[in-house]
């Protein structure tokens, strides 16, 4: 009786231990092929909405939003409401239980698009990003397309080309930028 529960265990955590894996693996090899998943953490998720001016009620949205927290963030302790765009399944569904337990799942939505392909970007207040140079480069033009004179967008680590910059902080070893949307 103990032997067969046992062995049924074993064969529990070896099926768990083999999806962490290959959980893994997919992770690395989209990090290679593309940007990998960097988290943002609390400080650096409150430092972009405090320098974007995040106010009650607006809209936050994040392109490469990853794991959700600077959504997260932004419906949490700012009261605003946001929208994620992430590439891979397994981070939506993360960032939409994080969201869950963080009890502001009614305020966010997170989409598994490529926001770089044609999708429909949604109307935003502010827009967030923590993505590569080159990645900027190309939703610069998308951004200066579909939002309005004056929209914020707030950027952690790397620069947009040629958007006006308006202030930047300094958070630990890295910065974060402000600009506005011409």
């Amino acid at each position: 009786m103990w032997t067969s529960v046992l062995i049924v265990l074993m064969l529990i955590i070896q099926v768990i231990l083999l999806c962490l894996f290959m959980l893994i693996m997919y992770l690395l090899v989209r990090g290679i092929f593309g940007v990998p998943f960097v988290r943002s953490n609390k400080v650096f998720s409150k430092a972009m909405m405090e320098l974007a001016g995040v106010k009650p009620g607006e809209v936050v949205v994040d392109f490469g939003s990853g794991d959700g927290a600077i959504i997260i963030e932004a419906a949490k302790d700012f009261g605003a409401k946001g929208i994620g765009f992430e590439y891979l399944r397994a981070l939506v569904l993360y960032a939409k239980a994080c969201a869950m337990f963080a009890g502001v799942s009614k305020h966010v939505q997170f989409r598994r698009e490529n926001f770089l392909s044609g999708a429909t970007l949604p109307k935003a207040d502010v827009i967030s990003s923590y993505l590569f140079p080159e990645v900027n480069a190309k939703l610069e033009p998308l951004l200066i397309r579909d939002y309005p004179s004056g929209t914020r967008v707030v950027s952690r680590t790397f620069l947009f080309p040629t958007l006006p910059l308006k202030a930047s902080k300094v958070v630990g070893k890295e910065t974060v930028y402000l600009y506005q949307i011409p």
